[in-house]
């Protein structure tokens, strides 16, 4: 079961330090020094050796999960302070794990596509996932990506999994691939509802749900905004911005086609890659 949270401070509440200075206090030669087959043991011997922190790595074909057992995920005063959300030393151990990936994954030969942190409670059984792309950490690195920008390309979620309690080696967890489509597809409704969040626009719009998949090489997004008073914003123009802006930056080709549907009205409009192509 999904836990219904504020996204902007799910996602703020791991993700508030610059990503800029993990890599800035570290230094990455210029040659490759750990193989594919090491970069698992790696990250796990670093976190135990340098944090004292416990992880266990699992791998797919493109994508590495490192899992975290914790006996505290939820900040004291969380449900009562909307500004807080995660244990203080929860977000300091994954900060420690993000530092400890990129140190790896900037040093290794072929880094695998993805990866995904799992931090789970495992007294009362919660799963804290954060999913990321390596390349977006590469073109951080190089500058070519604000940090800003990388930030809000990571993909966060939280949910009650029963399974998590009591299991300290990473039972409950099973690898699988992350596609890029997918990828996309749920970064994509993470950012609308991140954008109808702001304060820019939350007095007029309430963001209800928002959800997407992708399916016969087409983008299809749902979403149920309300609107509460009158703007000069367009709850359709700011999806189709954000569309554009991710499928583009990341110079998605695999698709023809893009659905958006308002739930609450029951329209629907079709976007052509061509015309996704042409919006700035």
């Amino acid at each position: 079961m999904r836990l219904k949270l504020s996204l902007k401070n799910t996602v703020r509440a791991v993700l508030w330090f610059s990503i800029s200075t993990i890599f800035l206090k570290c230094s990455f030669p210029t040659e490759p020094t750990y193989k594919k087959k090491e970069i698992a043991k790696k990250i796990e011997e670093i976190c135990q050796r340098e944090y004292n922190l416990k992880v266990i790595t699992k791998s797919s074909h493109n994508t590495l999960w490192i899992y975290t057992p914790l006996p505290r995920l939820l900040h004291n005063n969380f449900g009562i302070d909307k500004e807080k959300f995660l244990d203080e030393e929860v977000t300091n151990q994954l900060r420690r794990i993000i530092i400890t990936i990129g140190r790896v994954f900037l040093s290794a030969d072929t880094p695998p596509e993805f990866y995904g942190i799992i931090a789970s409670d495992i007294n009362i059984g919660i799963d804290y996932i954060l999913i990321g792309n390596t390349l977006d950490i590469k073109k951080s690195y190089a500058g070519f990506l604000p940090w800003p920008e990388a930030n809000r390309r990571y993909l966060v979620k939280m949910e009650i999994n029963p399974e998590a309690i009591s299991d300290e080696t990473g039972d409950h967890i099973n690898p699988y691939d992350i596609k890029l489509e997918d990828f996309l597809t749920q970064q994509i409704a993470q950012r609308i509802t991140m954008r109808f969040q702001d304060e820019e626009l939350k007095r007029y719009f309430q963001a209800d749900k928002v959800s997407g998949n992708f399916d016969n090489e087409t983008f299809i997004f749902e979403y149920k905004i309300k609107k509460l008073k009158d703007s000069k914003f367009k709850i359709e123009d700011e999806i189709i911005k954000i569309i554009s802006y991710v499928l583009n930056s990341y110079e998605f080709e695999k698709y023809l086609n893009v659905e958006i549907k308002d739930v609450y009205s029951n329209n629907k409009i079709i976007l052509s890659k061509a015309k996704l192509k042409g919006i700035k």
